[in-house]
């Protein structure tokens, strides 16, 4: 595991977009995994800016997505993350619907859906670059504590704080709930042959510190990056504050 710290959260950001432009150019055919949230929101956003002013060769990259909701039956709009990837990263690269892959958030069947999501991703070699944020309670994705180190793509209720996205940000009625989502599994992430957990802001430390330095543990998702041979974390000070002092940063 290797860990870089940066003096504020714009820097790690910045860094976070290097690292997708340093892939895509290194790997012209490879798959990045992505996630919306607002540490890695902000990172497309600066790597479209960045390709609008210096474009390079996306026409071959794929992206996956690591979650996904699933619109409520009845819904007589969709609930989707594609929306807000679009406009952030997919619009600006040209990421059309077939490189640029979500599991199919109007799908009738979820369990089926996230098996054939996770077939989409075997099919494309798998994620060469895993980009990753991490929950103020370490979850990957919507893996929340409990998620069995063994999952693959599964579907599962979203946690409150996912709902409470859902209500506020995409204006849904809460009376649609409960609401499901799709979503990679703690061994489809594990399978990423270059893991990157970006953290940033003191809300992050705790989960921070019980990733890096707790016990790996089905409790703390994010432990599970441990295991991996190939693992960066980027991080700024804020998040790092219950490590400084314990460990020596890369870079």
């Amino acid at each position: 595991m290797k860990i870089r710290i940066f003096d504020s959260r714009e820097e790690c950001l910045v860094a976070g977009a290097w690292a997708f432009i340093r892939y895509a150019l290194n790997n012209p055919e490879g798959t990045i995994g992505l996630c919306t949230g607002s540490t890695t929101g902000p990172i497309h956003e600066m790597v479209a800016d960045i390709y609008r002013k210096y474009p390079f060769d996306v026409s071959r990259l794929h992206t996956v997505n690591a979650d996904e909701f699933l619109t409520p039956k009845g819904s007589p709009v969709t609930l989707t993350m594609r929306t807000t990837m679009k406009k952030d990263l997919f619009d600006a690269l040209g990421i059309d619907e077939e490189r640029g892959m979500l599991p199919d958030s109007t799908a009738e069947d979820g369990d089926a859906e996230a098996l054939r999501y996770e077939e989409r991703i075997k099919a494309v070699g798998g994620v060469g670059l895993q980009m990753l944020g991490v929950g103020p309670d370490a979850h990957l994705g919507f893996c929340l504590a409990g998620t069995s180190f063994d999952s693959v793509c599964h579907k599962r209720a979203v946690s409150p704080a996912i709902e409470e996205i859902i209500v506020n940000k995409y204006k849904f009625d809460r009376s649609m709930g409960p609401f499901y989502g799709i979503t990679m599994g703690l061994k489809t992430f594990m399978q990423g042959k270059e893991m990157l957990p970006i953290v940033c802001g003191a809300s992050k430390a705790e989960a921070a510190e019980k990733a890096i330095f707790g016990p790996v543990t089905e409790e703390v998702p994010a432990s599970i990056l441990q295991l991996h041979p190939n693992c960066t974390w980027y991080m700024d000070r804020e998040a790092a504050a219950g490590i400084i002092g314990r460990v020596n940063p890369d870079g």
